[in-house]
């Protein structure tokens, strides 16, 4: 397996609250304002003292944990011309030297206690953008693939802020996050990698019958 050099940068946690958004200070209940903390034990469920609002489109075990990668904040920075916030994108886990083209579905990634395996891409919304201020953000992070990613959780632990982070397992046909991102959300569908998604196991349910659906459609 190739050496890799990933670090955590950020650990953040956080339940549901209002947060107060635009110039008239419109108030939505989200849980995107999560608090920087140095340790967290995590749960199947995911971390605990961190949740979602909305029960039907977030969170789930095969979303327990999300990730961002660090080295898109300079990006968006750059782009927008302002500065963000530790976890602006309501991730769990800040992430550098691990970005969508180098993460693959069904990667295992050991941090601290815990063991986590990758599931699908995050489908970014609105909530995004009315917590950065960054206008059409989220259309954006699709375009770039930028998104971040979800696990679900192999092995309950602690993780502290300071742990280090390591793939320990990875299917030598795997897909990268990116490429199926550019099917998910683009439909550029190469039929050999479609295939491998469907028939990888560890991808979530949600994208399994999203890609299932383009397949039928595509045949």
């Amino acid at each position: 397996m190739q050496s890799q050099t990933i670090h955590l940068i950020n650990l953040a946690i956080g339940k549901p609250k209002d947060m107060r958004y635009g110039s008239e200070e419109k108030i939505l209940n989200t849980a995107i304002q999560k608090e920087i903390v140095k340790e967290a034990h995590l749960m199947k469920e995911g971390f605990i003292g961190d949740g979602v609002a909305d029960l039907v489109n977030h969170g789930g075990f095969d979303r327990a944990v999300c990730f961002y990668p660090a080295e898109h904040y300079s990006f968006w920075e750059k782009a927008y011309g302002k500065t963000l916030e530790s976890s602006s994108f309501g991730e769990n886990i800040t992430i550098s030297g691990l970005d969508e083209r180098t993460i693959c579905i069904g990667d295992i990634v050991q941090i601290g206690e815990a063991t986590v395996q990758i599931t699908e891409g995050r489908v970014p919304c609105k909530t995004i953008d009315r917590r950065t201020g960054m206008e059409n953000q989220f259309k954006k992070m699709i375009e770039t693939g930028y998104t971040g990613y979800f696990g679900k959780v192999l092995k309950e632990g602690k993780i502290r802020s300071d742990d280090n982070i390591s793939i320990i397992s990875r299917n030598e046909d795997a897909v990268t996050v990116y490429k199926a991102h550019q099917i998910f959300f683009r439909q550029i569908v190469d039929e050999d990698t479609l295939e491998q998604l469907i028939t990888n196991p560890s991808l979530s349910d949600n994208w399994l019958q999203h890609l299932k659906r383009l397949q039928r459609s595509n045949e």
